[in-house]
């Protein structure tokens, strides 16, 4: 897996690793990389 820095796809690779981040954050997030894997992988 590669991990991607910055941009909307790295801050929300960021948001899932934190351990900080709420959960409806998490499921945003969840869903951008998901959407971005989908397209570019």
């Amino acid at each position: 897996m590669v991990v991607h820095h910055g941009g909307k796809v790295g801050s929300a690779a960021k948001k899932l690793a934190s351990k900080s981040t709420s959960k409806s954050t998490k499921s945003k997030a969840g869903k951008t990389l998901a959407n971005h894997k989908a397209k570019y992988h």
